[in-house]
């Protein structure tokens, strides 16, 4: 990937995000499974160091 690639598919992604936050629905909704999948993380690993 060039630079140029890479800062075009940043600047997507950044756009992306900015639509997204300007919904307040579709970005609760993110944050919603955003905190479902935060429970996977250290799924079945000891010593949690988040704890």
């Amino acid at each position: 990937m060039t630079r140029e690639e890479a800062e075009a598919l940043l600047r997507r992604a950044n756009e992306a995000y900015e639509r997204l936050r300007k919904d307040p629905k579709a970005w609760e909704e993110l944050l919603r499974e955003r905190a479902e999948w935060d429970c996977t993380l250290m799924d079945g690993l000891k010593d949690d160091p988040w704890d």
